[in-house]
């Protein structure tokens, strides 16, 4: 909205015609119409009579006003008041809108990158059975002797070991031999901070591009 406007606008609101505005103020009345058809911007002496007559708000006029009607009223103290404040308010709400992209792109990085630590994908697992607990003393034939004996059990590991390895246990030892080996798909440890780490880099893309709009 253009000054002139603003200010008729309030004229109409009060009800007083061209003359009696003019008398309010103690102003022309050709001087109040060239103020008000944007011929003409008041002087700080005029401004505040304007103020005192009209009951302008300036901050009110100031948000309601077009950039370059203010820049023609900046040198009024109270409008260049209220423009500077502003002005740091904006800088101020830019500079937190930069912060948090900051942040959220560094955040949202560590996790992509965590994410890509252990990504998983197939790995060979090895097989290996074991007859049973040979005890102290005992052959390692004791289970084809004794088959009474015989306690089997079946692992499956990452590591080859190979053809056979013996394990000490409580009892004695365990004898492994190796049966077969088969490709298991590992599960990536980290995919969880994939989501919210792309999350956080567009939100963090997001707030630059929002203390980039912001007037």
């Amino acid at each position: 909205m253009k000054f002139g406007e603003y200010l008729k606008n309030r004229r109409t609101e009060i009800g007083w015609t061209q003359p009696d505005a003019a008398a309010k103020a103690g102003i022309e009345q050709s001087y109040l119409s060239k103020l008000e058809t944007g011929k003409s911007f008041p002087s700080e002496d005029v401004y505040q009579r304007l103020v005192e007559a009209f009951s302008l708000d300036t901050e009110a006029m100031v948000a309601a006003l077009y950039p370059a009607e203010l820049d023609r009223l900046r040198e009024i103290e109270a409008v260049r008041k209220h423009l500077l404040e502003r002005e740091h308010n904006t800088r101020s709400t830019t500079r937190r809108w930069l912060y948090a992209g900051l942040a959220a792109l560094v955040a949202g990085g560590a996790l992509v990158g965590l994410a890509q630590i252990e990504r998983g994908g197939a790995a060979t697992h090895y097989t290996y059975q074991s007859y049973g607990v040979v005890r102290p003393g005992e052959s390692d034939d004791i289970f084809d002797d004794n088959p009474a004996r015989a306690d089997e059990q079946t692992i499956s590991i990452p590591d080859m070991r190979g053809p056979a390895y013996t394990e000490t246990v409580p009892e004695g030892r365990r004898m492994w031999h190796l049966v077969g080996a088969n490709a298991v798909l590992v599960p990536a440890k980290f995919a969880w901070a994939l989501i919210p780490g792309f999350a956080l880099i567009i939100g963090g893309l997001g707030c630059f591009f929002i203390s980039r709009r912001r007037p």
